[in-house]
């Protein structure tokens, strides 16, 4: 787990590294006192290492920065490359902190796949009553996959996998990719909060609760009758709403 500080966010979450152990840092980072952080403790922040980062690696909230501070570290981000006078050690801790941040930017929800599930399936003369009885699951549930508006799970491409020909791995390549504008109203950050709330009511992971609302919200658009464009973020209200009711 990386704790970091966001700067900005716009339609994209700018954030930075932070780390709890005062002898790593150097001319480039930042300390922030215990009063002006939440943890009650001094923190250090790297400015150097600001980053992209996408909404969905935001996974729990710890509190919130003293104003002033916030809007020091937003305006002094800088690009600072390492600083070559600090000990070897701090160096090798920033070189991991850029590598964990990279990662965290590549992060992302969905899988990379073909999109040629359906047609596989309907080659392989599967009905949508068939999917559901292999896969024992409901008719709706069945008829988005069979449609390809929903991605196979591993263990369900285990089970349909002796009746189609392929293995359960060549299935999940020929997955489902939601649609672009799709991944970008759930990766905007304003929808953030309603989606770990949305994981919080079910007890699911980030990752999962975004994959259940883009499918859902894919499934409810395939609906749509006439030309007009999807309009993504009204489904999407459309569904946290009927969650909200639930409640």
């Amino acid at each position: 787990m990386q704790l970091v500080a966001i700067i900005g966010a716009d339609h994209r979450i700018t954030a930075l590294p932070l780390s709890l152990d005062p002898d790593y840092a150097d001319a480039t980072t930042t300390c922030i006192s215990a009063e002006a952080n939440p943890l009650g403790v001094p923190v250090t922040a790297w400015a150097g290492l600001a980053t992209t980062l996408p909404a969905v690696v935001l996974d729990r909230f710890a509190g919130q920065l003293d104003h002033d501070t916030a809007a020091a570290l937003a305006a002094g981000q800088t690009a600072a490359g390492a600083d070559p006078s600090a000990p070897e050690q701090v160096r090798m801790y920033r070189a991991l902190l850029e590598d964990a941040m990279e990662e965290l930017s590549a992060a992302r929800w969905y899988e990379d796949g073909s999109g040629e599930l359906s047609r596989t399936m309907q080659r392989a003369g599967l009905e949508v009553r068939e999917v559901a009885d292999l896969l024992g699951t409901t008719p709706q549930k069945a008829l988005a996959i069979w449609r390809g508006r929903m991605p196979l799970a591993l263990e369900e491409a285990k089970r349909l996998a002796p009746v189609m020909g392929a293995s359960a791995e060549e299935l999940l390549t020929r997955n489902p990719v939601p649609p672009p504008d799709l991944v970008g109203c759930l990766d905007n950050p304003r929808r953030l909060h309603q989606i770990l709330a949305y994981a919080a009511k079910r007890g699911i992971d980030a990752p999962t609760a975004y994959r259940d609302l883009a499918y859902q919200t894919w499934a409810l658009a395939a609906r749509q009758t006439g030309g007009k464009a999807t309009n993504w973020d009204l489904r999407l209200d459309t569904i946290f709403a009927a969650d909200s009711d639930e409640q």
